[in-house]
């Protein structure tokens, strides 16, 4: 599975409560399309044809709250994106500058998992599950 990191990763969710940007709490986020061969015999027992596509994706995201963060945004960030949520991930590995790489992936929000850490640190997973096809593009 495809990790992205770096100071200019992009990371935003289009839902029915709205538009939510989190790339400044991210650490990482992933994109994993998952393939699929589809064997046909069309009635010849001599030969066999093939078709290739990508059939199911997964991605996820991978942040931190630090002290300070406000109640709000995290409040936001957990409802925008509960358990059941359908909507839209666009993930932009090098940031969002023209030419650059651009997943539009239409999801399920499988929810935020919160873990906190040592002196109001606190991590948050959200993993979301396809729901469509993923759009391969540039900014």
């Amino acid at each position: 599975m495809p990790e992205f990191y770096g100071k200019d990763l992009s990371f935003t969710w289009i839902g029915t409560a709205g538009t939510l940007d989190i790339s400044e709490y991210q650490r990482g986020a992933s994109f994993a399309p998952t393939g699929k061969i589809d064997v046909n015999t069309t009635g010849a027992a001599g030969y066999e044809t093939r078709q290739v596509g990508v059939k199911d994706f997964t991605a996820s995201f991978r942040g931190l709250w630090q002290a300070g963060t406000t109640g709000t945004a995290t409040t936001t960030m957990e409802n925008t994106m509960r358990f059941g949520e359908i909507g839209t991930v666009i993930l932009g590995p090098e940031g969002t500058a023209t030419g650059q790489r651009k997943y539009t992936l239409p999801v399920i929000s499988q929810g935020p998992q919160v873990n906190v850490q040592y002196d109001t640190l606190t991590e948050v997973n959200i993993s979301f599950v396809g729901n469509g096809t993923a759009l391969y593009g540039a900014y």
